[in-house]
C-alpha cells in the first residue's frame, strides 16, 4: 500500500510542480508594478501649458488609475482648463482588462463627459457620452485610452518585448491596436537622466501626421517618464518631473 502511494505521488509530482510554479510566477508579475503618483511637464507643440499627474493606486483585484490634466501657462490657464480621466482596472494572470473608465472635461465655457463600461457577465461594453450612447460586443483583455498605459507597463514587467497588441475600446467599437518595443535609451527629462524602454504605436501609411511613442523607466518600476502624442492638431508632450512611490 506504501509502495503504491509513493508511486501515485512520483507520477503526480510534475504535475504540483509546474502548477505551483505557474501560481508563483502569477503572483511575482502581479506584483511588478508598484503604486505611483508622478507629476509631468505638459507642453503643446513645444510651450509648456500645464501639469499632469498620474497616479496608480491598488484596488482589491486590480487597480485604479488616475490622470488630472490643469492649465496653468497661456490659453490653457485663461480658460482654467482641466481634464480627469479615471480607470478602474481588473487584474488577472499577470494582465489587466478595463472595467469602467470615465472622462471629465471643464473648462470656463465648456463641460464634456464620458463614462465607459465593460461588463464581463454580458460580454458587453456601454459607452455614455453628451450626445450620444453606444453598445458593442467585450473582448478579452480590453483596456481604455488611459489604462492601456498600465498595461503596457505590466507587459514590459513580465518581460514581454517586440509587437504588443491591446483592444482598445471607444466611443462606437474596439480598435485593435499594435506598439513595437524599441531599443533601451537614456532619456533626459525635469526628474533627471533615466534609463527608459521605448515603446511605439504602430500605424499604417494612412495615418499620416499620427504617432505615440511612451518611454518606460527602467529603473523606476516602468513608470512612463515621457510619452509624445502628435495628430492633425499638434504635438503633446508629457515630462517626469516629480515620482513618489
Amino acid at each position: 500500500m506504501n509502495i503504491l502511494r509513493a508511486k501515485i505521488l512520483l507520477t503526480a509530482l510534475p504535475c504540483l510542480l509546474a502548477i505551483a510554479g505557474a501560481t508563483l510566477a502569477e503572483a511575482a508579475s502581479a506584483a511588478d508594478l508598484k503604486p505611483y503618483t508622478a507629476t509631468y511637464n505638459l507642453s503643446r507643440n513645444g510651450d509648456i501649458v500645464g501639469t499632469t499627474m498620474l497616479t496608480l493606486t491598488p484596488t482589491p483585484g486590480g487597480w485604479q488609475y488616475q490622470s488630472f490634466d490643469k492649465g496653468t501657462r497661456g490659453t490653457a490657464a485663461w480658460i482654467a482648463a482641466k481634464v480627469e480621466e479615471e480607470s478602474q482596472i481588473a487584474r488577472s494572470g499577470g494582465s489587466i482588462e478595463m472595467r469602467s473608465y470615465n472622462y471629465r472635461l471643464s473648462t470656463v465655457a465648456t463641460h464634456k463627459h464620458q463614462t465607459i463600461v465593460a461588463n464581463p457577465a454580458t460580454h458587453s461594453v456601454s459607452v455614455q457620452g453628451d450626445k450620444h450612447d453606444y453598445s458593442y460586443p467585450m473582448q478579452p483583455g480590453v483596456v481604455d485610452k488611459l489604462s492601456l498605459t498600465v498595461a503596457i507597463a505590466q507587459d514590459l514587467a513580465n518581460g514581454k518585448r517586440g509587437t504588443l497588441s491591446y483592444p482598445v475600446a471607444g466611443r462606437d467599437h474596439i480598435d485593435a491596436q499594435q506598439y513595437q518595443v524599441g531599443a533601451e535609451q537614456k532619456v533626459n527629462v525635469p526628474v533627471g537622466s533615466q534609463r527608459a524602454i521605448m515603446v511605439s504605436r504602430v500605424l499604417d501609411a494612412s495615418a499620416k501626421g499620427k504617432s505615440t511613442t511612451y518611454w518606460f523607466g527602467l529603473d523606476n518600476g516602468f513608470v512612463p517618464v515621457r510619452i509624445v502624442h502628435s495628430d492633425k492638431d499638434g504635438t503633446e508632450e508629457l515630462q517626469l518631473a516629480s515620482l513618489a512611490h
